[in-house]
């Protein structure tokens, strides 16, 4: 693993971003550190998909967050300010009692230790006939055919707020959230949502690229390719991120149709 800015950058040579500031975060509790790298609204996702290719020699994971609190004059003052990897939030989930004593990498062991069918099974309100009844006004239409508007799955654009390329001690995607809290695992434990992300990694081939606190944002590379899946994804959806649906005003056959069409997508739950 490349700890040495240094280092990153002889990797980031001859790119957009050669030129960037980078500092070291220390993670508290640890003695991990992770990099931040400064980026803006306009480059950060491709700032991200390089720094994604280079995973294997940097053995560090990106994701892109925002600077929320404390704005100043100072880029990497803020990110220092902003306590990246506060664990107050986590302190609050159902699971805590059960994970109390570990953190960051013992939160991720959790992780293979979860059924997640069961895990579904227990939190899934829809009943087998109200699934049925759904599919089989899904199927009457053709997949070829459907308008669907994408409009409410856009991704968040943080405007006035500092950003940083985070680069994790981590090699998974969905190991980030055992570092940087997602208020929707307040609900159902971090490392749930954890085993949730793992899931879709293997079944969809999912990666996340920006963290905003409330918002995950998620780049898919093999889309469900039938209603049935489709529609059972939407329902998992719904299970850990409600707010993605309810507060657009989506249905749930209609989150099924765009999740049949789109590669990005956006998990959003919130207060």
């Amino acid at each position: 693993m490349i700890s040495e800015i240094s280092n990153i950058k002889k990797l980031i040579k001859n790119t957009i971003l050669e030129e960037t500031q980078i500092i070291e975060v220390k993670i508290p509790e640890t003695n991990e550190i992770a990099l931040a790298m400064q980026v803006d609204i306009d480059n950060k996702i491709e700032a991200w998909k390089i720094m994604r290719k280079l995973l294997s020699q940097t053995q560090r994971y990106p994701v892109i967050v925002a600077c929320w609190f404390n704005q100043g004059e100072n880029w990497a003052d803020d990110v220092i300010n902003n306590d990246l990897f506060c664990r107050f939030e986590y302190q609050h989930e159902p699971s805590y009692n059960q994970y109390q004593n570990t953190v960051y990498k013992g939160l991720i062991a959790q992780v293979d230790e979860i059924n997640i069918q069961k895990f579904l099974n227990e939190k899934i309100e829809i009943s087998l006939a109200e699934f049925n009844q759904n599919l089989a006004a899904l199927e009457q239409q053709n997949p070829e055919d459907l308008f669907v508007d994408l409009s409410y799955l856009q991704w968040y654009e943080p405007i006035n707020q500092p950003l940083v390329l985070l680069l994790l001690p981590i090699q998974n995607c969905w190991e980030t959230l055992a570092y940087l809290h997602w208020y929707g695992a307040s609900y159902i434990g971090s490392d749930k949502v954890m085993a949730m992300l793992k899931y879709w990694h293997e079944q969809y081939a999912i990666e996340l690229v920006c963290h905003y606190g409330t918002m995950l944002q998620i780049t898919v590379k093999n889309k469900p390719k039938t209603f049935k899946e489709a529609l059972q994804l939407a329902i998992e959806q719904e299970t850990i991120a409600p707010c993605t649906t309810i507060l657009p005003g989506i249905s749930l056959q209609d989150h099924a149709c765009a999740l049949l069409k789109t590669d990005h997508w956006f998990l959003h739950e919130r207060p």
